[in-house]
């Protein structure tokens, strides 16, 4: 009952209908995100125990590096959901134009990050990265 209440408040949290799933993606791969844009998420160092950055870098249809999508980002430990969650929160962008996503891994063990791309409050891609701790 809790893993359900905790998934229907995610999903509405971040705005996702019920249909929509999010891709998996690799840390480090680029990934297009649609005509528009595309996106790469790498730790700025292998992630550890404690807290570890995932950098964010968003690319247009042109290949120029901007920050004009908004990204929601969240995080959970697979094996015990709800116990060691992120609320949804908006992931902000540093002066060299990366986003910026500070995550803490509280234990060992297998994570999941969810990030949710919006532009002008609609959803335009949701993505998953699975992280090994």
């Amino acid at each position: 009952m809790k893993k359900v209440f905790f998934l229907t408040a995610l999903v509405l949290a971040l705005g996702i209908s019920a249909n929509v799933s999010a891709e998996t993606v690799k840390a480090g791969a680029k990934t297009v995100i649609n005509d528009s844009y595309s996106f790469k998420a790498e730790f700025v160092e292998k992630p550890k125990m404690g807290e570890s950055v995932l950098r964010i870098t968003l690319w247009d249809k042109d290949g120029k590096q901007v920050t004009d999508l908004q990204i929601i980002g969240s995080y959970d430990m697979a094996s015990m959901a709800g116990q060691h969650s992120m609320a949804p929160k908006t992931i902000l962008t540093s002066q060299k134009g990366f986003y910026l996503f500070p995550v803490n891994f509280a234990m060992r063990g297998k994570w999941q990050l969810d990030l949710v791309f919006k532009q002008a409050g609609k959803e335009l891609y949701a993505a998953a990265i699975q992280v090994g701790i």
